[in-house]
């Protein structure tokens, strides 16, 4: 009679405590997230606009949110976001492996899994995080 409240016990307790969310917490979930937006004017005209959101790693550890934006209307940008600050870069021109950002004295290029930044003689590289 002891063992078979015991079990009971015991299998209550199991059923009680594991959850869903408490699966297997060493893998790691994708930090990429893709948005499209269909926005229409007084005239009826669409425009539609589509964000691609990247998580990169610089090589001092240090990571930043790389958003690719694509618009008819407003043009490509990219968008780099970094111990709260982001800058905003209008695409320039396209390249076989990649696009040229360049807004004031800050240039961005992005090829394949790299993206380079370039400001005031100050060169930051950055590469597309694992998993991504």
């Amino acid at each position: 009679m002891r063992k078979i409240i015991v079990a009971a016990l015991a299998f209550s307790m199991v059923a009680v405590g594991c959850k869903k969310e408490s699966g297997n917490t060493g893998v790691l979930k994708a930090d990429s997230d893709t948005t499209t937006t269909v926005t229409a004017d007084s005239n009826g005209a669409s425009a539609k606009t589509q964000e691609q959101t990247y998580r990169y790693v610089a090589e001092d550890g240090s990571s930043a949110l790389v958003k690719f934006t694509s618009s008819g209307k407003d043009g490509n940008y990219i968008s780099i976001t970094s111990n709260k600050k982001t800058i905003k870069v209008k695409q320039k021109e396209t390249t076989p492996n990649g696009a040229v950002y360049e807004e004031n004295s800050v240039l961005v290029k992005s090829e394949g899994d790299k993206v380079t930044i370039e400001q005031d003689g100050n060169v930051i590289e950055l590469k597309k995080a694992r998993g991504q």
